[in-house]
């Protein structure tokens, strides 16, 4: 049964990478031409410094906003740089034979959080016999799963990011469950039964198709550990058997294991440290069967639900950075691809004035005036931005986290109540929610950040 099981995990990790990113690619010169254009007013930019990371090749807009650059290979990433912009990181996964059009955004200098109402917004998918079970983005579309009035009555909807449908296709298994996006950007869809079915879209068909079918279980198994695919490299963590450190490292494409970051949970340790060497002091000055000895249980229960596991979430930025929030240790670490950390922020938006238990007992069952951090970060991929997400009364606050000063810089109320799975991609924030009315249905909605 262990080798049955060893055999199939084997088989799913070289499933995926079969598909890795940057497996193949083209390495003859290409040359490229596009337009680098102001995301408010959509007029072209000027004397923007294109560099192509990894080389010391790069490009210079014209007045008109034009440029034109020669890559050694494709994919590519290249880094915009512009005074009075914010830096932009954009990924060229293939050869386009039109010009690409690149977004430049503002940068906004001395604010510490502007809050900005959420105006721009619209239903992505609102239908009156329809509910929407769940999304996720694939290709730079948008694949919903739906259902009519009951769950075996179900469809796979996939949408332009404009909210225009490309196709609809019946689900592989009845009843839905979910969809799951893994650590290579796939979605799967996951029937109640726990199978999983692979989601791509056949061009030649105008349909979705549905491949390596397995059970949720083993994705999940398999797919746990890993982070994310960057510059045909799999990264992964592995926590420390108290839980309190980890490891950061990568899978190469021949399957090579390399660590390359340890976070030790320093602040957490040694207060654990100091716990222990009082515990030691106390007991040893009562005798054993004293009441007001700590027996080996009371000191484990202490560890259990006083000391949390490391909170250090890493994101990925483009194919040449990431970034660790490492809320334990209160900074952000920005790294290469080889672990090297190049910048350390200081944070502290994610500390809770009111920490005390009675202060949370209250504000649980009494309305509050403060925003409330909800233990989480959101990255926008393609524009390589990160958000916290903060919680008021059933409102949601998405605030935007400078990367350089760690600090919150705008701020974008979303306008319905308890929404549900916000991601946010190429500046849209996407969420799920329904009205309070029986008859009501979930829909997909849309809020320009």
């Amino acid at each position: 049964m262990q080798s049955s099981l060893l055999t199939r995990i084997l088989t799913l990790q070289l499933v995926f990478f079969s598909f890795l990113p940057g497996t193949s690619c083209y390495t003859q010169n290409t040359r490229i031409t596009g337009t680098v254009k102001d995301e408010i007013t959509q007029t072209p930019i000027g004397d923007v410094n294109i560099k192509v990371n990894g080389t010391t090749r790069g490009a210079v807009t014209d007045k008109q906003g034009r440029f034109s650059l020669i890559l050694e290979k494709i994919p590519a990433s290249v880094t915009l740089s512009c005074i009075g912009y914010e830096t932009v990181y954009y990924d060229i996964a293939k050869v386009s034979l039109k010009p690409l059009e690149m977004i430049m955004r503002p940068r906004v200098y001395g604010l510490k959080e502007v809050e900005i109402p959420a105006t721009k917004f619209r239903y992505v998918f609102k239908d009156m016999d329809y509910s929407v079970l769940d999304y996720e983005i694939m290709d730079d579309n948008l694949l919903l799963l739906i259902f009519r009035y009951q769950l075996k009555r179900s469809e796979l909807v996939l949408l332009t990011l404009a909210g225009d449908t490309i196709s609809i296709s019946p689900v592989p298994e009845l009843k839905p469950r979910l969809l799951y996006n893994d650590f290579l950007g796939h979605v799967h869809y996951i029937s109640s039964r726990g199978k999983a079915f692979q989601c791509y879209y056949n061009d030649s068909l105008k349909q979705l198709g549905f491949m390596y079918q397995t059970t949720y279980d083993s994705l999940r198994m398999m797919a746990q550990p890993f982070l994310f695919a960057s510059a045909g490299r799999v990264y992964f963590e592995e926590y420390t058997p108290d839980g309190l450190g980890k490891n950061i490292g990568y899978y190469d494409k021949d399957h090579h294991k390399e660590y390359i970051r340890y976070f030790s949970g320093e602040t957490t340790r040694k207060n654990l440290y100091d716990d222990f060497k009082f515990y030691s002091l106390w007991n040893s000055q009562l005798p054993e069967t004293s009441p007001a000895s700590v027996s080996g249980d009371d000191i484990r229960a202490n560890i259990l639900f006083n000391y949390k596991k490391i909170n250090a979430p890493v994101v990925k930025l483009g194919e040449s950075n990431m970034a660790v929030f490492n809320f334990s240790e209160d900074v952000i670490e920005l790294m290469d691809p080889a672990g090297k950390v190049y910048r350390t922020v200081p944070i502290s938006f994610h500390k809770d004035p009111d920490e005390n238990l009675l202060a949370s007992m209250i504000s649980a069952i009494v309305p509050v005036n403060d925003w409330k951090w909800h233990g989480k970060i959101l990255v926008d991929e393609y524009y390589r931005n990160v958000y916290a997400v903060f919680w008021k009364n059933g409102m949601a606050q998405i605030r935007k986290i400078d990367l350089e000063t760690g600090c919150l810089t705008r701020s974008y109320d979303l306008p319905l109540p308890l929404p549900e799975k916000i991601r946010i991609y190429k500046g849209d924030a996407y969420f799920l929610y329904k009205g309070t009315g029986v008859s009501d249905k979930w829909k997909l909605a849309r809020v320009k950040l």
